[in-house]
């Protein structure tokens, strides 16, 4: 996917929350911005993420802050551990364990901050989560059952912290019907995704880096996960927007075993789905 009209706001408008989260003073936030102002015009019609990589590069670089959602991350992972009853139940209470799932995991990817015109914030989502889950659900569930019932292997692309709360419980379940699974998280921070030393302390599952970029990029991505990933014998599960903008620049060597699932929370990447804005996907390539 390339970058629309849509996105260059969108990237800086994140910038200017980032910049707000670690810089002290206008002048610090001002150069920043600049900096990747100066990027972008250099860069037109690039893939989103990888510009938004970049924005993510600077703002470390000049704040000196490894991890500039760390605190952020914490919260959403103890929203996320407060809510995962109702997941369960949910889960539980389902006539479609699949579809259960799935919504799940779509539903958990909603816990994303700094995008435009997407409203999330930790101390709000226990209230609308409920809800969230029951929300109108875009995709081929007859095709994803077919494919979850046809691999042995998962190879789950993960995205958000706190949302990776609720991976963690689809994951369990999973594997609860006989499928290995292999979770691929980022190798250090950028954004809010989790990051593998993070998941190492969550979960018992094997767990990979990707690489260090936002989503799921070729030219970043660790030996490791490339086995996985274009091994024909493993189903992918892709997690969250950057992912989508990242591997559909290669999806046509997955199709057949790749399935997005994410909430389409901007409009460039709703509109490359075919979605309204905000809807939850989970759709097969």
């Amino acid at each position: 996917m390339r970058m629309t009209s849509n996105c260059y706001p969108c990237i800086l408008d994140r910038a200017k929350f980032e910049c707000d989260l670690v810089f002290a003073k206008e002048e610090e936030k001002k150069k920043a911005v600049e900096e990747l102002l100066d990027y972008m015009a250099c860069h037109k019609g690039g893939v989103p993420a990888l510009v938004g990589t970049q924005r993510e590069r600077i703002i470390k670089r000049r704040s000196s802050n490894p991890d500039p959602y760390q605190s952020l991350k914490d919260e959403s992972n103890r929203v996320a551990a407060n809510l995962l009853p109702l997941a369960q139940e949910f889960y539980e209470g389902a006539e479609d364990g699949i579809e259960a799932l799935v919504r799940i995991a779509a539903a958990a990817n909603s816990m994303e901050f700094g995008v435009k015109g997407h409203d999330f914030d930790n101390s709000t989502f226990a209230g609308v989560f409920s809800s969230t889950l029951c929300e109108k659900l875009y995709g081929d569930m007859a095709e994803i059952k077919r494919r979850l019932e046809g691999f042995s292997n998962i190879f789950y692309l993960t995205d958000n912290s706190g949302e990776v709360v609720f991976d963690l419980f689809v994951i369990a379940r999973l594997e609860e019907m006989g499928k290995r699974v292999v979770i691929g998280s980022k190798s250090q921070p950028v954004l809010n995704d989790v990051t593998v030393s993070e998941l190492k302390s969550m979960t018992k599952t094997e767990v990979v880096a990707t690489g260090d970029v936002v989503g799921t990029a070729l030219e970043s991505l660790e030996p490791q996960a490339s086995s996985f990933l274009f091994d024909p014998g493993w189903l992918i599960l892709s997690k969250g927007m950057g992912n989508f903008e990242t591997i559909t620049e290669y999806e046509d060597r997955l199709a057949g075993r790749l399935i997005y699932i994410m909430r389409a929370k901007c409009e460039a990447v709703a509109a490359e789905v075919g979605v309204p804005k905000g809807t939850l996907v989970a759709k097969p390539v």
